[in-house]
């Protein structure tokens, strides 16, 4: 630490409170005073006893369901970040002291955390914590709630408190660790990123299906047709295409030109086959490694597939083909682009490569809803080639 004392130095840091008989009395007080100040310093100090996460045992915990834990359900919303504020602490409390619900709630973090860094992966992996001390946790947790009406305490009363001796106990691995592994859940279940607005708009897609071409994560379900203006108001639309339209909105408010918000929000409007609105966001996004992702062709694609359905286009329908013909170039076996090529390719009457799409998505999925659909197409197919007597 600088004469200015900016920020505590990395060694100052790794030695706080584990050699109190080595350190100097009126240091350590500088050392603590800037530690009630500088939320920087303090961010450093708990990243550091959490790396110390090597030192705790891997504590397997299995346990029956209790009477009073929440459903399966209730613990999926609030890992997907989509539970009402009102239960989010009170979820998050139980399942940090019940062996029922903790693994639970910690497979759900999992399955829905697509961009977890192998560091957060880590933790989650060695987070299995004792009852004793999920326990102590809790009691840390409500016992560090302070009113917001408190009076706000100056910096040498800030200072004290941190020389009380529990603070630097409080800061030793197993309850550092077992605090951040709650802070990481709580925060990583209400955060918004794009892999979990992006399955919010394929649950959205599966509530209310109005395409016949498929979107990734969304599962099977019954096609209505319906077009732009003919679909129900926002209040009574699906909550999570509700939940996903808020997300789009506010990230896109803080960086507008970001791409992969951008394609979601594209996404968003073809729910509602605004292809034009769709067409208009994709054409602001100016990156190449995007535009020759998959994901930006298969929403470009959804868009020309709509607008040739409203047009009667089929020059738009063999943009369709060419498109996620380039998808499957490189991916041979991707379902959503098989099934989707094939739908298109059927629309301009390319028979032979929609029969061969449909042919190669049951060979990969013989026993799904769409893949009961696929043969429904097959069938229609054969009947269309089929001369009449």
């Amino acid at each position: 630490m600088n004469q200015e004392f900016e920020h505590l130095s990395d060694a100052q840091i790794e030695n706080y409170g584990y050699r109190p008989d080595q350190g100097d009395p009126q240091t350590d007080r500088a050392i603590e005073s800037h530690l009630s100040a500088c939320e920087h310093c303090r961010s450093r100090l708990l990243a550091h006893e959490r790396s110390r996460l090597g030192l705790m045992i891997d504590f397997p915990v299995t346990a029956a369901r209790g009477t009073n834990c929440p459903t399966e359900d209730s613990l999926r919303n609030l890992a997907a970040g989509i539970a009402p504020s009102s239960d989010a602490a009170r979820l998050t409390q139980h399942a940090a002291q019940c062996d029922y619900c903790g693994p639970i709630l910690r497979a759900y973090t999992e399955d829905f955390s697509d961009e977890l860094s192998p560091d957060e992966q880590t933790l989650l992996d060695r987070a299995r914590l004792s009852p004793a001390r999920r326990q102590n946790l809790a009691e840390q947790m409500a016992a560090a709630v302070t009113p917001a009406t408190a009076p706000q305490k100056s910096v040498t009363e800030r200072a004290s408190f941190f020389r009380l001796p529990w603070f630097k106990w409080v800061l030793v691995p197993a309850t550092a660790i077992a605090c951040a592994i709650v802070a990481f859940l709580v925060w990583n279940a209400q955060r918004d990123t794009p892999q979990k607005v992006e399955k919010l708009l394929a649950q959205a897609y599966t509530e209310q299906r109005t395409m016949e071409m498929r979107i990734p994560y969304a599962a099977h379900a019954d096609f209505k047709q319906t077009r732009s203006g003919d679909s129900a108001s926002l209040l009574s639309s699906p909550e999570a295409l509700r939940k996903a339209a808020d997300a789009i909105a506010t990230n896109l408010k803080k960086n507008p030109d970001d791409p992969t918000w951008l394609m979601l929000s594209a996404r968003l409007d073809l729910l509602d086959w605004r292809y034009r609105s769709a067409l208009s966001r994709l054409n602001k996004i100016d990156d190449e490694k995007v535009e020759d992702s998959p994901e930006f062709r298969l929403t470009q694609s959804l868009a020309l597939y709509q607008k040739a359905e409203i047009e009667h286009d089929p020059q738009s329908y063999g943009q369709v083909v060419d498109l996620l013909g380039k998808t499957l170039q490189r991916s041979p076996n991707d379902p959503v682009a098989l099934f989707n090529q094939a739908v298109a390719c059927e629309k301009i009457y390319m028979y032979e490569c929609a029969t061969t799409n449909y042919q190669k998505y049951l060979e990969i999925d013989a026993n799904s809803g769409w893949a009961k659909e696929a043969r429904e197409h097959l069938n229609r197919i054969k009947e269309k080639k089929t001369p009449e007597r």
